[in-house]
């Protein structure tokens, strides 16, 4: 073998062995699980930011531990008023669009004037890690 041939085996497979390392850094990037032992839904069509009626829902997670899902958010009332929210539901859908759970979170909160109140509700039995969409329903007054 001359000097050419092995550096061309050289170059394969230092070229090989940077795709390799490329693939396992992607792979580990792209695990759900975190070093707290849940696994969390990173789908950004899932966790934006929505804004439903007056009220705006930010800092949306998704963790699953293996036994339930937990959803958290941030209600923040963008409006100058007092915003009163009677019940809500969280419609969680999967990437073709088809319903997997729906939450009915039958509270009233107030939310003053450019305040908000973290929330989160618990879905036993269900891994909504993969879950594409997280559609609000709110039903609001003002006083």
């Amino acid at each position: 073998m001359n000097y050419k041939q092995k550096n061309k085996k050289l170059i394969i497979i230092l070229l090989v062995l940077i795709i390799i390392i490329g693939l396992i850094l992607t792979i580990v990037n792209n695990k759900k699980s975190s070093e707290d032992g849940l696994s969390y839904n990173k789908n950004k069509s899932f966790t934006k930011e929505q804004k439903v009626e007056d009220i705006t829902f930010k800092n949306i997670k998704c963790s699953y531990d293996g036994k339930s899902s937990i959803i958290s958010y941030t209600m923040v009332n963008e409006t100058n008023n007092t915003v009163y929210l009677k019940n809500y539901d969280i419609i969680v859908k999967d990437k073709n669009k088809v319903k997997l759970t729906k939450i009915v979170a039958n509270i009233t909160q107030t939310i003053k004037p450019k305040k908000e109140v973290s929330m989160s509700n618990q879905v036993m039995g269900v891994d909504l890690t993969d879950a594409y969409y997280l559609e609000l329903k709110v039903n609001t007054s003002k006083k």
